[in-house]
């Protein structure tokens, strides 16, 4: 590998770093029901991934390939828990509705 190989190999790993770091953080705004800014930083991040995947060569990025899988991965899991606690919010707000048309037949 040359010099400029090994640059562009490292760059992209401390670019993957980062968004795995910011993969991390999305999570914590989940768990600490932020939604509004998981909703904001989400769509940073989104920016930031496909900015990585437009400025560099299919070749580079193969250098760098487990972490890419490992993004992935954590993004598809961290999908599905957006969707659950999407879901919990909606039952929930669902739940307040009825009960707030209960009282209103009540009174």
């Amino acid at each position: 590998m040359h010099k400029n190989e090994n640059e562009t190999k490292t760059s992209i790993e401390q670019l993957l770093d980062g968004l795995l770091m910011q993969q991390q953080q999305l999570e914590v705004l989940l768990k600490e029901e932020q939604y509004e800014a998981f909703q904001q930083q989400q769509i940073t991040l989104s920016l930031q991934i496909k900015r990585l995947m437009n400025n560099h060569s299919q070749e580079s990025l193969i250098t760098v390939s487990t972490k890419l899988q490992a993004l992935e991965k954590k993004t598809i899991q961290l999908k599905a828990l957006a969707e659950v606690h999407f879901k919990q919010l909606k039952d929930k707000s669902l739940l307040q509705r009825r009960n707030k048309n209960r009282l209103k037949a009540y009174q």
